[in-house]
C-alpha cells in the first residue's frame, strides 16, 4: 500500500463539493508499476462512479490486469442509477484494491470487499480510515443516524452580540470571512433560517463569493407571515418553507407540512427533512432562537463561530457553547474563526 497515492483519492474526491449528494464524494486512481495512469472522482448523484472514470481515463487498458485501483470509499456490489463498481473491477481483471474505509451503507458494508476477495482480488483497507470518513462525514451520519448532518454558524461582534438593536443587518466580520461562509455552503445540501431572520435581514443565502453551486434554503414560517417580496421567494432559485397550513409547490418555493410534534423537538424537525425531503446536510445560519435550540439538546456535528473585532456594545446576545468540544482556531483577515466538532467516529 502506498500512503501517498491513497491520499491523493481524497483530493480527487473532494474536487466534487456537494454535487453528489446524496450520494458519498469518492476519489479513485490506478497505479501500474509506481505510475498513475488514470484517475477519476465522482462527480454528480447519479453520474459514473469514482471508479469507473478512473477506468475510463486509462487509454493503455491492457496495464489494467497488472495495477492497482486506489478508491477512497469501499467500492459498491449492488446495482443502483449505476452498475456495482465490483463487477467493474473484476471485468478488468485488476487484481488489487486499496481501500480508504468501509462504506456504512447497509447495502454496502463490507460486502463490496467481501465480494472482491471471494473472486480472487487482493484488498487492502487504510489502517486510519478516519481522513477518508470525514470527508464524507454528512454521509456517514445519513447511514448510521437517519437525519442530516448539522453546522452551526454565526458571526458574533468581539463583544459577544451578533446584531444591534433594535436587529437590522449589519457586517460584523470582513470578505475573508465571508468567502469562507460561502465556501460552507457549496459545501452543503442546504441552509436554514428562521422567519425573524428571513423578515428582518431579507437574505439570499446564495453562494456569490464561491465557486459551486447555492444549496437549498430553508426557512421556518408556521403561519405564513413572510411578505411574498422577499429575496428567497423571488430569485427563482429552490426554497422550501416549513408551515402548518399548507403544502404545495409555487415555481422554485416548496411548502411542506411537517408532523406537529415536530414544530417542538428540532431532532424529529431534522429527521423529517432527511426521511421525507432527502435533505442531507444542513448549515443554520440564523438567529439565535434557531440556533440555541440546536445547542440547547446537543443536536449538532460542527459549529463555526466568527468573531470580528468591531464593538456593539449592546444588541442580541450571540448563542452560547456549554458543552466541552475540540476545536481550532484560525484566522480570516481580521476577523478569528473557530470550528467545534464531534468526531465522526
Amino acid at each position: 500500500m502506498n500512503e501517498h497515492f491513497l491520499l491523493r483519492t481524497i483530493d480527487l474526491a473532494l474536487k466534487a463539493d456537494s454535487r453528489t449528494f446524496p450520494n458519498p464524494k469518492v476519489g479513485a486512481l490506478i497505479v501500474h508499476n509506481d505510475r498513475i495512469i488514470g484517475e477519476g472522482f465522482h462527480e454528480y448523484a447519479g453520474g459514473p462512479h469514482a471508479e469507473v472514470n478512473a477506468v475510463a481515463a486509462v487509454k493503455e487498458k491492457h496495464l489494467l490486469p497488472e495495477s492497482v485501483i486506489y478508491v477512497s470509499l469501499e467500492p459498491c456490489n449492488h446495482y443502483g442509477k449505476t452498475p456495482p463498481c465490483t463487477g467493474l473491477i473484476l471485468n478488468h481483471k485488476i487484481p488489487k484494491v486499496v481501500v480508504g474505509c468501509v462504506d456504512p451503507n447497509p447495502l454496502v458494508g463490507g460486502k463490496g470487499i467481501e465480494f472482491l476477495q471471494q473472486n480472487g482480488v487482493q484488498v487492502e483497507i487504510a489502517e486510519n480510515q478516519l481522513p477518508f470518513q470525514e470527508i464524507n462525514a454528512p454521509f456517514f451520519i445519513n447511514q448510521r443516524e437517519k437525519r442530516p448532518y448539522i453546522v452551526l454558524k454565526w458571526a458574533e461582534s468581539a463583544d459577544g452580540f451578533i446584531a444591534p438593536l433594535p436587529p437590522a443587518p449589519f457586517p460584523i466580520t470582513g470578505l475573508e470571512a465571508q468567502v469562507f461562509s460561502h465556501s460552507l455552503r457549496a459545501k452543503h445540501h442546504a441552509i436554514m433560517i428562521g422567519r425573524k431572520t428571513a423578515e428582518i435581514d431579507n437574505p439570499s443565502l446564495t453562494n456569490r463569493h464561491f465557486y459551486g453551486r447555492s444549496p437549498i434554503r430553508i426557512v421556518w414560517d408556521k403561519k405564513l407571515k413572510l411578505p411574498t417580496g422577499l429575496k428567497l421567494f423571488q430569485d427563482g432559485l429552490p426554497t422550501l418553507v416549513l408551515n402548518a397550513i399548507q403544502e404545495k409547490k409555487v415555481d422554485s418555493v416548496q411548502f411542506f407540512v411537517p408532523p406537529s410534534e415536530a414544530w417542538t423537538d428540532i431532532k424529529k424537525m431534522s429527521e423529517v427533512l432527511f426521511q421525507s425531503l432527502g435533505i442531507c446536510s444542513i448549515v443554520v445560519e440564523g438567529g439565535t432562537n434557531l440556533l440555541s435550540q440546536f445547542l440547547d439538546c446537543g443536536f449538532y456535528d460542527e459549529i463555526y463561530r466568527f468573531v470580528g473585532k468591531v464593538h456593539l456594545f449592546q444588541g442580541v446576545p450571540a448563542p452560547k457553547i456549554t458543552t466541552p468540544l475540540p476545536f481550532s482556531g484560525f484566522s480570516l483577515g481580521e476577523d478569528r474563526a473557530f470550528r467545534y466538532y464531534k468526531p465522526i467516529g
